[in-house]
């Protein structure tokens, strides 16, 4: 078959990668300008900062051996365990949803516009040409999705799921500031923070890079609030944990659909009589026992999917 996958994160990877595999005809249609989709890493000056998925963990069998394999290839290493292994990639995440969807065939800086079915065939208009596909899966984030389904019978409870935001500021310090003694900080910190990284003490940066992320209910106040005041109030947050470390540069990046709220209890979901399957984090297997979100419900989803489309 001939398949399109909306979405270039780790889901559509995953599932290209194994549809691929099987002899199917794959192509990603990613609107930002690189794979990855939260598993995120921007360099600033000399170093490197993630800015999306901080880690991840590994509970299902599948996900073990890869990750196994991953290590073998030095893709992927165990930043700390407390009590389980947190793991990161090497070079930063978005190194790791690089090499993962090396191969295939993916179109960068195309924004999907339209979605029509017909004769069995199923149409995708972008803003830079269309494309046709025998089978279509969409991997964005959930209300994204139901915009270009919006003349498609979708199931209702779908619609009812919502997403909350994060902000993460970035912050380049001039001298070593360690935070905690991974660090990592995701206790006892002042209210509004949900976390604090150092990606130089993660291993991914030469410099000293600090991610700071906010929790959803401060996210959604400062949201349409302007980002010289969201990141001046996040700085001051900050110097509760560094104190009086100078900050060199500074940026922010806004996460509209951060974390889903809800989750859908199934794998995947495909549109009753149309050849067009969803998928992503938010889709859960019914045993899941986090009832989360997180990078291995985004990886399962993605498995599933590909074996109900193969």
């Amino acid at each position: 078959m001939n398949i399109g996958i909306i979405g270039a994160g780790l889901s559509g990877i995953v599932a290209a990668r194994d549809l691929v595999r099987h002899g199917h005809t794959v192509e990603l249609i990613e609107k930002s300008r690189s794979v990855g989709g939260r598993l995120a890493t921007r360099r600033i000056g000399d170093g490197k900062a993630d800015h999306g998925a901080v880690y991840f963990t590994v509970r299902g069998e599948e996900l073990k051996q890869d990750v196994a394999d991953w290590q073998t290839r030095g893709w992927v290493n165990v930043w700390y365990a407390d009590p389980y292994p947190r793991y990161v990639a090497v070079d930063g995440m978005n190194a790791l949803a690089k090499r993962l969807a090396d191969g295939l065939t993916v179109h960068l800086n195309e924004r999907v516009e339209t979605v029509t079915t017909r004769d069995g065939q199923v149409s995708v208009k972008t803003d830079v040409t269309t494309r046709q596909y025998d089978c279509l899966l969409i991997t964005s984030p959930l209300p994204q999705t139901l915009d270009l389904l919006a003349d498609f019978p979708v199931d209702a409870a779908l619609r009812e799921l919502t997403y909350a935001p994060t902000f993460v500021g970035l912050f380049e310090l001039a001298s070593d500031t360690p935070i905690g003694p991974d660090g990592i900080l995701d206790t006892d910190l002042a209210p509004s923070i949900l976390k604090v990284i150092n990606n130089r003490q993660k291993g991914i940066s030469a410099t000293e890079l600090v991610s700071v992320y906010m929790d959803e209910s401060w996210s959604e106040e400062w949201y349409e609030r302007a980002d010289e005041d969201t990141l001046r109030e996040i700085e001051r947050l900050l110097q509760t944990v560094t104190g009086s470390a100078v900050v060199q540069s500074r940026q922010l990046k806004r996460w509209r659909y951060a974390q889903a709220t809800d989750v859908w209890n199934e794998p995947y979901h495909r549109l009753r009589d149309e050849p067009i399957f969803l998928a992503g984090d938010v889709f859960l297997e019914p045993d899941d026992a986090s009832g989360r979100t997180r990078f291995e419900s985004a990886y399962v989803s993605g498995l599933r999917v590909a074996e109900a489309m193969r």
